[in-house]
């Protein structure tokens, strides 16, 4: 068996992982702060806002949405069209399968495989709205999910990332 220096040892170890987990680019941690408080202002505001009105507004698959939405304000599954397109689309192929069949691990695997295809077919993906017929079937949710959390919340989501995109154009726009 023949010795490498450690140094060629790592290179080749750090090449193989790069394969295996390509590194994103690095955000700054301005960036990375301004994205976490607002992903993090959005969700307290979808939660007091379920409180006000005593409907809830706020679903777990929102958490991730921020992260993407505030993350990756550009990426095309941040897209207003994807986020709340996704998450309705999501949500109705979780009701109609709720529906239609019971509740167990062949049926939740079946709600999100139609909500997958459903979303790439209409071409408005968004990888966190994959939870929603999970969360749908799992609670037992009616119809009136689709309007209220998972529509109006999306609304009220997306709004916040169309905000948070405008200001940081205002504030990363070359002054004159």
């Amino acid at each position: 068996m023949t010795e490498h220096p450690p140094s060629e040892d790592h290179s080749r170890t750090s090449r193989r992982w790069n394969r295996l987990r390509p590194a994103p680019d690095a955000v700054p941690w301005h960036l990375v702060l301004a994205a976490s408080v607002s992903g993090g202002l959005t969700i307290a505001v979808l939660g007091l806002a379920g409180d006000l009105t005593g409907t809830p507004i706020l679903i777990a698959a929102f958490g991730s949405s921020c992260v993407l939405v505030f993350l990756m304000p550009d990426a095309a599954l941040s897209q207003p069209v994807n986020v709340i397109g996704g998450h309705v689309i999501a949500a109705l192929c979780g009701l109609v399968v709720h529906a239609m069949m019971p509740v167990a691990w062949w049926s939740l695997g079946l709600a999100v495989g139609l909500a997958m295809a459903t979303m790439a077919l209409a071409r408005v993906i968004h990888p966190p709205a994959g939870g929603t017929p999970i969360a749908i079937m799992m609670t037992h949710a009616g119809w009136g999910y689709l309007f209220t959390p998972v529509l109006v919340g999306a609304v009220v989501l997306s709004s916040c990332a169309l905000a948070y995109r405008l200001l940081l154009r205002r504030v990363s726009r070359p002054r004159e």
